[in-house]
Order: C-alpha cells, then sequence, then structure tokens
C-alpha cells in the first residue's frame, strides 16, 4: 500500500487528530505564528461528507486542509504544511480537492484564514487571486475571577434557545450580520443541530409588561474551553448597557459550569465598540487572523495547483 499522497476523509480518528496537533506545534513554532485550525469544529465532524484533506509523507501527515461551513453560500479554509515539505505543491493539491468539493456543493466563495505574520500564506493566497476582505483579533479573558455582574439596565434576562426559536434566530442573523434569509437560516440550523453549541436569547420586558428578544449569543463548548459568537444585539437597543450585562452573564454561566475553562472569541479589527467592551470585560487580544476571500467564479486556483507556490 502507498503511504505516501493526499487522502480525503469525512471525519479524522483520535491517532490522525494527534498527528495534526504535532504538526500543528511544528508550524506555529517555526512561523511564530497560531494557527486557527477550529479545533472544536474538527473533533465534531459527523463523518457525512468530506471537509478534510490530508497530505502523507511515509506514513506521516504533512500537510492538512479542512472546511468548515457554516452557511449555505461560503466555507472557510484553513490549513498548514510542515516547514520542510513547502514549495512542493502539497498545498495547492490541497486546495483543488477542497475547491472540488465546493463546487459539487455550489459554494459561491471561499474564506480562507490566515495568521497575519504568516508571510508565506499571505503570498500564496494572493497568487491564486484571493483578496483580504476583513481580519479579526481573536481574544482570551484572562483573570481567574469574572466582575460581578452588574444589574440589568432593564428587567432582561437569558434564556437558551429551542428548535421553535428558529425564524426569530433567522431574523436576528439577518438584522445582525447583514445576511441573507438562506445564509442566516442555514447558520441557525447548523448551530442547533449540533452537540458543542448552545444558543442564548435576551429577552428584554418592556414598559406594557411584554417580553420582547434584543440579541443573542452562541457558545461552542467543550472539556476546558468556550468559544463565544454570533452575539449581537438589535441595533435599536444598543448603547444601553446590554451588550455588556449579555456577556457578563453568559461567562459567569460558563465559570460556574467550567470554572477552569478557557473562553475565547472573535471580533472584527474596525469594530471599535466591540473591541471596547470585550477589552473591558476582561479579553485580550490573542492573534490577528486576515480572512481572504476568493470567488469560485474564478480559475485562477486550478493555474495555481501547477505552481510551486505553496503555505
Amino acid at each position: 500500500m502507498n503511504n505516501t499522497g493526499l487522502r480525503t476523509y469525512t471525519q479524522l480518528d483520535a491517532d490522525q487528530l494527534e498527528a495534526l496537533h504535532r504538526l500543528e506545534d511544528i508550524c506555529n513554532e517555526h512561523d511564530q505564528i497560531i494557527l486557527k485550525l477550529n479545533w472544536d469544529s474538527l473533533r465534531a465532524r459527523t463523518g457525512d461528507v468530506a471537509n478534510d484533506y490530508v497530505y502523507i509523507v511515509d506514513g506521516e501527515i504533512v500537510g492538512f486542509l479542512g472546511i468548515y461551513q457554516f452557511c449555505a453560500s461560503e466555507v472557510e479554509i484553513s490549513g498548514m504544511v510542515h516547514p520542510d515539505y513547502r514549495r512542493q505543491g502539497i498545498f495547492s493539491q490541497l486546495v483543488k480537492e477542497a475547491q472540488q468539493e465546493c463546487g459539487r456543493r455550489q459554494v459561491e466563495k471561499i474564506i480562507f484564514i490566515c495568521a497575519r505574520p504568516s508571510l508565506s500564506g499571505k503570498e500564496y493566497l494572493e497568487s491564486i487571486g484571493s483578496k483580504c476582505s476583513f481580519s479579526e483579533y481573536w481574544m482570551t479573558l484572562t483573570g481567574e475571577h469574572v466582575q460581578d455582574v452588574d444589574h440589568p439596565p432593564a428587567k432582561i434576562e437569558l434564556r437558551q434557545a429551542e428548535m421553535g426559536d428558529m425564524a426569530l434566530l433567522t431574523r436576528l442573523n439577518m438584522d445582525g450580520f447583514d445576511m441573507n434569509e438562506e445564509d442566516a437560516r442555514g447558520y441557525v440550523e447548523t448551530a442547533m443541530l449540533s452537540q458543542q453549541d448552545y444558543i442564548f436569547i435576551a429577552d428584554c420586558q418592556q414598559e406594557n409588561g411584554e417580553w420582547l428578544p434584543i440579541g443573542k449569543i452562541h457558545v461552542m463548548r467543550e472539556e476546558g474551553s468556550a468559544f463565544l459568537f454570533g452575539f449581537s444585539v438589535q441595533p435599536e437597543h444598543r448603547g444601553r448597557g446590554y451588550g455588556r450585562w449579555i456577556l457578563r452573564s453568559i461567562i459567569e454561566r460558563m465559570k460556574e459550569q467550567q470554572p477552569t475553562a478557557k473562553i475565547e472569541l472573535e471580533v472584527a479589527v474596525e469594530n471599535e465598540r466591540a473591541l471596547g467592551l470585550y477589552t473591558s470585560c476582561g479579553f485580550h487580544v490573542r492573534n490577528i487572523n486576515d480572512y481572504y476571500v476568493l470567488e469560485l467564479a474564478s480559475d485562477r486556483v486550478e493555474q495555481a495547483a501547477s505552481d510551486n507556490i505553496v503555505v
């Protein structure tokens, strides 16, 4: 059996995941970066669709690419190649296979995650015609204790979302993140079906006694860690302290359930208001990731697959 070449997987086993951890450590140390490989998603693969691609040399994994799809129209991709095996076309082969899978899914665009200090990653992504579209701070909560949660500015409660909240959550995504309805609904469906994702809705009591949903926050949780995402407050309710109360309340809840859990999140670099909120609640910047967008109408990935430019 040939133990060198590209392999496609719908689900990686424990030994393969451990091998990826070793490769990640090597790449991080060599490039002085922090790769974002979405480990929660990697461990939660259901085995029903091809999302993970590895390149093996003499039985060892030296290259990896993962597809992460949260809505119908786009996917995120993250990957790495061992420093000793770069500029041999390995990552180009992995991208070509992933692009073919995305074509079968009728995905409109691929978003590549690139740690800002990775010059080789930037070089490759620019060579295939992708453009840096936005950047995010990757932030970690520091300190052993969370500050006491302030009294809410109004009567407000957090509740865990249920399947009956699908339409509401779809609307909140559309309003909070400027998503179209199909993508907003798919984003919610993916989270609701995951065994690791939890969605919390913030309801606020109005003067007439009616309870009105004003925002939401998602938590991806596993043993030892929690990642916050999909956090939004309806535009007409911003600037009143609701966001701070929601964030502190969810942190307190996570700490009660997992006292030593590492709590992380991401925020757009240009979102100064959100950055200020997170910093004031104890989060500090761990890394900056640049997101490169490739429209799949472009044929330049096919050409790059034959080049020797690779991360």
